[in-house]
């Protein structure tokens, strides 16, 4: 180790450096020389996050405060805490982390604000219509220049360091170069920055943070009205109906497990068909247009991007149906699925086996959940990325029919010696398990019309951009094209 000296902020200090490289203290003090001076206005929860992450990412921080005493204990070292005039005036880049009401009392400072970049962080507690805080902000300051940013980044984001929450800052501005520059700083402060364009899209920036899933909110609706419905058809044929016609042996103690879990493995098919559908209607839309360029209608669009949400959800439900399945399975609740339970002459008691509807509607039943489960793993973004087109497609579409298929058989097994029985129409209704075959079995009939070479051959034309000959339109050239090849839905 060998004696070095340098000099920091004017004044010769001797270091040690080892192969001629200077220590880490000495490069921070290098770094945040030549970095410029950031100004926070507002000492709030978020300007206190804010500043610990720029003093760490190596930038001089000064915050602007109306009562700096009060407030500078609460800042970390290395960000020095004065007044809003002072902090403004040594900083080109300026953080606005105060909330909208209290832009107005900004203008105290707008002299000092002139040809500054102020970077508005703000959020509001609901969605709201029209202009949005940035473009308020940029009204009241014209000789300024606004920049939305960081407002979807958390303050336990901001502290947390390299592993918190998520990285993506969107910065929108009307100045192309205030874009860039806040672009970099975000950059310098760890995050991935993402250029969302003019000033206008701040409106969407700001409405963000104030969803709630909101790519979940139809599949959520579509799954939950199924459950509903279901639930309630079955305890009316279970409980509401009895209790009309007089039966005494009403069975509520059965409500939370057997009921509900009936209802969990129709609503598991039920969504898995809601995957399925769309893509094959999407299909005789194309077949009936003759082109691919006519958009689809608005519903059939937002159902088709829903589902992987549906996806998802399926495998929840059938993820609680398999565990209700193993506390509920059993002679008592599925007798007919077992052989009948005899005592011999001797008294010794003879437990009736499992019947060959039970082994297969179990085993159906397995299949289709643990092949469920490949899907759902198979749509995680790690191992998606991992998937070249070929390997996701056949996943996601082929196995995805088998589990259709396998799920369909492990419930037509489930009644397949009930099915026509004269008890189950005793309350005017067919029994759930028939409701619930109903849509997975046109569904299936309509994937095998789509496979007819005919069918398929046309659809595979016009997907790779060929037209049907339309009164009044050109038809498009086939350049050779026979269009004698499947493609995946």
């Amino acid at each position: 180790m060998e004696k070095d000296s340098k000099t920091i902020n004017g004044v010769d200090t001797e270091v040690e450096t080892k192969d001629g490289f200077i220590l880490d203290e000495v490069r921070g003090e290098s770094l945040k020389s030549s970095r410029p001076t950031v100004a926070i206005l507002g000492s709030g929860d978020y300007s206190r996050s804010l500043a610990e992450r720029l003093v760490r990412s190596g930038f001089p921080v000064a915050v602007g405060s109306r009562d700096p005493d009060r407030n500078r204990r609460l800042f970390p070292q290395g960000a020095e805490v004065t007044t809003r005039r002072a902090a403004v005036s040594r900083a080109d880049l300026v953080f606005v982390a105060v909330h909208r009401e209290n832009y107005p009392d900004l203008r105290a400072d707008q002299d000092a604000l002139a040809g500054k970049i102020l970077i508005d962080v703000s959020n509001n507690t609901k969605i709201q219509k029209g202009e949005s805080n940035s473009e308020y902000l940029a009204k009241l300051f014209p000789s300024s220049t606004v920049v939305k940013a960081f407002n979807v980044v958390s303050a336990w984001t901001l502290s947390s360091g390299v592993f918190g929450g998520s990285k993506e800052v969107l910065v929108s501005s009307d100045d192309a170069d205030a874009r860039q520059t806040v672009m970099q700083l975000a950059k310098d402060m760890g995050f991935a920055p993402v250029d969302y364009g003019s000033l206008m899209a701040a409106r969407e920036i700001e409405a963000i943070p104030l969803r709630l899933l909101p790519s979940w909110h139809l599949a959520l609706k579509m799954s939950f009205g199924v459950f509903v419905f279901l639930l309630l058809y079955s305890l009316y044929r279970g409980i509401v109906f009895k209790a009309i016609v007089g039966d005494p042996n009403i069975p509520f103690q059965h409500i939370p497990l057997h009921y509900v879990n009936r209802t969990m493995a129709g609503t598991a098919i039920t969504i898995l068909c809601f995957v399925y559908f769309p893509g094959v209607l999407a299909f005789f839309l194309q077949l009936y247009n003759g082109t691919k360029y006519k958009r689809f209608p608005n519903w059939l669009d937002k159902w088709l991007l829903a589902r992987k949400q549906l996806g998802l959800l399926c495998l929840f439900v059938a993820s609680i149906h398999a565990c209700l399945s193993v506390l509920d399975f059993g002679p008592a609740s599925y007798g007919r699925h077992y052989d009948k339970t005899t005592v011999t002459s001797e008294g010794d008691v003879v437990f009736g086996k499992m019947r060959w509807s039970g082994e297969t509607f179990l085993l159906f039943g397995t299949l289709a959940f643990f092949l469920m489960v490949v899907l759902g793993v198979t749509s995680i973004p790690s191992v998606t990325n991992a998937m070249n087109w070929r390997e996701f497609t056949f996943v996601q579409a082929k196995l995805g029919w088998v589990v259709l298929i396998f799920a369909t058989t492990h419930m037509v097994i489930y009644g397949a010696e009930i099915f026509i029985l004269p008890g189950l129409f005793a309350s005017y209704t067919i029994a759930g398990f028939q409701i619930t075959l109903i849509l997975p079995a046109i569904l299936i009939l309509l994937k095998v019309v789509t496979l007819l070479p005919c069918i398929s051959s046309r659809v595979d034309r016009i997907r790779r951009g060929w037209e049907a000959k339309v009164p009044g339109r050109a038809e498009a050239p086939n350049n050779g094209y026979q269009g004698d090849e499947m493609t995946a839905l």
